[in-house]
């Protein structure tokens, strides 16, 4: 399994209500990300399964300064997502 996510974007990582006033907006406070998904998020999968020396299975990608999106629609983040793709292949037809 490979993971592939984004950092180097603001991204909304906690939601902050003072005095406890839930009926205004929250004061937003951010964090690393790819604009939609931070990267504590993120990376606790990587925590939990890749830093794991028993498993061989997972590997976790990080794309700079691409969206949420963008990974699959920016030029040079496709081309990323597209060599790992083809990596992961070769990787199983020389087992």
């Amino acid at each position: 399994m490979t993971a592939v996510y984004s950092a180097g974007l603001p991204t909304p990582e906690q939601l902050v209500y003072w005095d406890g006033d839930f009926s205004k907006a929250p004061e937003v406070m951010y964090g690393d990300g790819d604009g939609a998904v931070n990267l504590v998020s993120v990376l606790a999968l990587n925590m939990v399964v890749g830093h794991d020396p028993e498993q061989g299975f997972f590997k976790a990608v990080k794309i700079m300064n691409a969206t949420h999106s963008g990974i699959i629609t920016d030029e040079f983040a496709l081309k990323r997502v597209i060599s790992e793709i083809l990596e992961a292949n070769r990787a199983t037809y020389d087992k």
